[in-house]
């Protein structure tokens, strides 16, 4: 798609493209809620592109306040708009760009972000990329961009009138992947309808969007053509289909030191796990938060038996709490104070495999989750799952609150009686790497440890995946 019709369409639209664009206004909230959970510097430097009239810019000032702005998109019509509203709060600069070859700019940014614009490059990932390298260290990349199936009701109805549509095709989410190696994070997913009143006011939005620039090579539909596309449409109850995908990624200088590994619920198998993953790794263990010590042993002691580890491998929890609690319930019961924010990681050699407690929401203490320590030890996440009924909408529920906070997910192990269906839904609609299947064990010792960890994917390979190269699931 080259970028001089597609700035002048947009800014024909300029004037009056928020009374059409009630999905872009949704997804530019949406999107400013997850960049919202990230933990940002204060008064971050900014880059948006595409900011269209603001709606994103908007929506982000008022949940993070002051800051470097740069804003900026291809149209100077919508830069105009964009830069006739009340400045966001900080230092603003208003600027003409294509956003998919951001020449000029000087990088080091603390945040990139883009509503409903980087579906017009020619080369999504390469252009993604390319902004990429503009983040400084730790820096994040933040998107929403159409995905595969969005306007399949207009497709539909070219096909029954036996025509082709000239909809722009757009990529399934696991194959959005920004074209730069040294990114962890990935892509979430949600469909979101449109009803309108018939097809001609669906043409009529998306003309007031500017939205009309159709997929190079496509021809325009005769007056007869377009009027039996209308008519299959409308038959159809004139609903278009939104997939929308937002993808969260942050610049590392280097590979993650290990790995955090969590579950779907309690009781989910997260030791066996870290056991099996600290054997295939060769990595040492930590459990920051231990629990339930007044009614088995600890599982550092049980992560050593099974993994075969020295002591020097191991590292001593920072909380060890009697009762088979949250950390916050057990805590309050026991009269003790833990505090999430002191908990620090030890300093290791090999790959360290962190073990959480309970699930993500699982509170620590008064004011942090699980999940916030998660975020703030800024690891990769290994998600434990059960393989039976229920395990599809847990395990989902899972991916979506870890991407929502930008937490990068390295793959899920399923454990339980081997649900072939279960794994295919899991990594279809999770964009997920299943990483392996613990099956029902008669018996669980150091051998069968070792034996389940010889069929785990090396760490290399995994965080190799997980920075760009092309997905293997989906």
């Amino acid at each position: 798609m080259t970028a001089v019709p597609v700035a002048a369409r947009f800014g024909a639209a300029a004037r009056r493209y928020e009374d059409h664009a009630p999905v872009q206004r949704i997804t530019a909230e949406r999107l400013a809620d997850d960049i919202a959970l990230l933990p940002l510097p204060r008064h971050p430097r900014i880059l948006e592109i595409g900011c269209g009239t603001g709606l994103l810019t908007r929506a982000l000032a008022r949940r993070i306040g002051p800051a470097d702005w740069t804003v900026t998109d291809i149209s100077p019509g919508m830069l105009a708009a964009a830069q006739s509203r009340p400045p966001p709060p900080g230092t603003v600069r208003y600027r003409l760009l294509d956003g998919e070859r951001p020449e000029g700019l000087p990088g080091g940014y603390d945040l990139i972000c883009s509503s409903l614009a980087v579906q017009w490059f020619s080369d999504l990932n390469a252009g993604l990329g390319r902004l990429a390298a503009l983040l400084a260290p730790g820096g994040r990349l933040a998107v929403a961009t159409l995905a595969a199936g969005t306007f399949q009701e207009w497709r539909a109805a070219h096909r029954e009138a036996g025509l082709s549509a000239a909809t722009p095709a757009y990529p399934p989410l696991d194959a959005i992947r920004p074209g730069m190696g040294n990114l962890t994070g990935g892509v979430r997913g949600e469909r979101l309808l449109h009803n309108h009143p018939d097809g001609l006011h669906f043409l009529k939005g998306l003309k007031g969007i500017g939205a009309t620039s159709p997929a190079p090579g496509s021809k325009p539909l005769s007056p007869a053509g377009l009027r039996r596309v209308l008519a299959a449409f409308d038959r159809r109850g004139a609903t278009v289909t939104y997939h929308l995908a937002y993808g969260m990624w942050k610049k590392t200088d280097q590979r993650p030191a290990g790995v955090f590994v969590t579950g779907t619920d309690t009781g989910i198998g997260k030791t066996l796990v870290s056991a099996i993953l600290a054997r295939a790794w060769n990595a040492d263990y930590w459990k920051p938060v231990q629990t339930g010590v007044s009614e088995e042993p600890g599982d550092t002691d049980t992560v050593a038996q099974l993994a075969g580890l020295p002591p020097e491998r191991l590292h001593l929890p920072a909380y060890v709490l009697q009762a088979p609690l949250s950390p916050w319930a057990a805590a309050t019961l026991e009269d003790a104070v833990v505090d999430a924010t002191s908990i620090v990681p030890p300093a290791t050699q090999a790959p360290l495999i962190v073990e959480g407690a309970g699930g993500l929401y699982v509170p620590i203490d008064d004011t942090h989750m699980m999940i916030d320590l998660i975020a703030r030890l800024d690891l990769p996440v290994v998600l434990a799952a059960r393989s039976g009924l229920g395990t599809i909408n847990h395990t989902l529920l899972s991916l979506e609150a870890l991407r929502r906070r930008g937490i990068a997910v390295l793959g899920v192990i399923m454990s339980g009686p081997l649900s072939a269906g279960n794994k295919e839904a899991i990594e279809r609609f999770g964009n997920v790497r299943v990483l392996a299947e613990i099956p029902p064990l008669s018996k669980v010792d150091a051998a069968t440890v070792e034996a389940l960890a010889c069929g785990i994917p090396s760490l290399e390979d995994c965080l190799t995946e997980l920075g760009g190269a092309p997905a293997v699931a989906g």
